[in-house]
């Protein structure tokens, strides 16, 4: 599985590969090629977002629910 850091690499591409899209579709609203870039790039962040979730929901489940009660 990627990490983070890695979807992080390949979110920076997208985002440049998506800027090179929009300057060559110019007016274009609907271009296939821009479509297709924003939906990679939203795709990355949840990907991410669900990663750095993951992460904090393991750490909340390896404490014990009394500790977990106690913070609340």
């Amino acid at each position: 599985m990627a990490t983070k850091e890695q979807i992080a690499k390949h979110i920076d591409k997208s985002k440049e590969k998506l800027a090179e899209a929009k300057k060559n579709a110019g007016e274009n609203k609907y271009d296939l090629a821009v479509r297709k870039q924003k939906k990679k790039t939203k795709r990355l962040t949840r990907k991410v977002a669900k990663i750095s979730n993951d992460e904090k929901n393991a750490v909340i489940r390896k404490t014990k629910k009394k500790d977990r009660k106690a913070k609340d």
